[in-house]
């Protein structure tokens, strides 16, 4: 084969129809060898792609399992959380008394809402009662009245507050019910 020169004479340049044949030499020997390989196009196309959705497929148990286990991750810290507010509770039932007992001391006061902030803080929020109506999942009813100018089910008085961390509940609130 004769090979050209360019013009500055550094670099052979082959002409198109060399370079074409060329091509079409080696394309033909991949198919030789391909063919002596027992495959067909078919045959490699199908594995490309059960390779293809095992990838998808690992792919997504891969996500599922991400999400899974931060959904658990979570769940788990909102149960060590509420299992510490627990241990508080009867210091704030002692503080509630303690306001009701002495409503001028203002130590009691400051230390009550030291603890109401800090349940705050930890996403804790005491469950509304009074007047409001009777919840099964956030009340508990201790005590039932019967008053024709309440409406029915309302929550009248409170003896024990309830608390809840987003949707778990702590305590159940000890309430009076009027029917």
């Amino acid at each position: 084969m004769a090979k050209e020169k360019n013009e500055n004479n550094e670099t052979p340049v082959q002409p198109a129809k060399n370079v074409e044949k060329e091509l079409l030499d080696a394309l033909e020997a991949l198919k030789n060898e391909y063919a002596a390989l027992g495959k067909t196009l078919e045959d490699t196309k199908a594995e490309l792609n059960a390779r293809n959705d095992s990838y998808v497929r690992i792919t997504a148990e891969y996500e599922n399992y991400r999400e899974r286990t931060a959904a658990e991750k979570a769940a788990t810290y909102a149960e060590a959380y509420a299992g510490a507010a627990e241990l508080f509770l009867p210091m704030a039932d002692a503080l509630e008394r303690a306001s009701e007992l002495a409503p001028e001391d203002k130590g009691v006061d400051a230390l009550r809402k030291q603890l109401s902030d800090i349940f705050g803080r930890l996403g804790i929020t005491e469950i509304e009662s009074d007047g409001k109506p009777f919840d099964p999942e956030l009340h508990n009813a201790i005590q039932h009245e019967d008053d024709e100018t309440q409406p029915e089910s309302t929550v009248v008085q409170t003896f024990q507050r309830g608390y809840r961390l987003g949707d778990k509940v702590i305590r159940h609130a000890m309430v009076k019910v009027v029917n």
